[in-house]
């Protein structure tokens, strides 16, 4: 009855040093702790990954500048026909004429009014400033047309919006960042309204 109570007893212990040994269904040396298995990527994982976001970046990327040149673009073509609807507006409040003057060597888009001089018993009017277009460096000045005279790409090119609402028919043509791609603003004679129409350089 004693060895039979000692072979049981024997048992019991070799049951639990096992199950002190074992952590997680791995073996381990008897009184050390076993380290926590810890969750993570290969370095094969890893280089995957990284190889596919540069393909994704080396689609994504031009085709997002060459969209973001194109806003640019338009951008440009929408601030010059507000402009034209504005000088349009000044020439007729004031009964004046306004010039829009586009200098292709700078370049640079302004919009100015002849104004009363201080100077009661005098005709004669002082010119001033009404507005100022910036243009991005990304944009170029090509040309700019007044009428049927022939296209100019030099110099400063001048029209005029007159105080009945009709002005001086002419095109102005931008350049984007993209080679090849331009806008070209056609200003209506009667409505002095600019439309946009794209154009191959």
């Amino acid at each position: 009855m004693t060895t039979t109570s000692a072979t049981g007893n024997r048992s019991i212990l070799s049951s639990v040093v096992a199950a002190r040994t074992c952590v997680r269904g791995r073996e381990v040396v008897p009184g050390r702790t076993a380290a926590p298995r810890r969750a993570g990527f290969t370095l094969i994982e890893l280089s995957i990954a990284v190889f596919i976001i540069a393909i994704m970046m080396a689609v994504s990327v031009p085709s997002f500048i060459r969209s973001y040149n194109n806003s640019v673009l338009n951008s440009m073509g929408r601030t010059f026909a507000t402009a034209c609807e504005f000088a349009r507006f000044n020439a007729v409040l004031h009964q004046q004429p306004v010039v829009l003057h586009v200098d292709l060597d700078k370049p640079v888009i302004w919009l100015t009014q002849g104004g009363p001089t201080n100077e009661i018993d005098s005709a004669e009017s002082q010119e001033r400033a009404l507005k100022t277009i910036e243009i991005s460096p990304r944009i170029s000045l090509v040309s700019a047309q007044i009428a049927d005279q022939p296209p100019q790409q030099k110099g400063e090119v001048e029209a005029s919006f007159y105080p009945n609402g009709t002005c001086d028919g002419f095109t102005v043509t931008f350049c984007g960042a993209e080679k090849g791609n331009g806008l070209a603003i056609v200003v209506d004679p009667v409505t002095s309204r600019g439309m946009a129409w794209s154009v191959k350089l």
